[in-house]
């Protein structure tokens, strides 16, 4: 997941980069650095924001369609 997907999921749903700092439970900086590329997530957080990214989008939940 690059800086720019980072950045998407975050528009495609509305939320600020506080929001999302507090589903992922990380810093409100390291979504941040994320987006800007200064870091990139650590393999436990990229977990979370796909996990968090399937939900938000409804993928894998049977009775939701896109």
């Amino acid at each position: 997941m690059t800086s720019a997907d980072i950045r998407a999921l975050r528009h495609r749903h509305g939320l600020t980069q506080r929001d999302l700092a507090r589903r992922l439970r990380v810093d409100v900086v390291t979504v941040s650095r994320w987006e800007t590329g200064v870091r990139s997530p650590d393999k436990h957080s990229l977990e979370r924001l796909a996990r968090l990214a399937r939900k938000l989008d409804g993928v894998g939940l049977p009775w939701q369609t896109r």
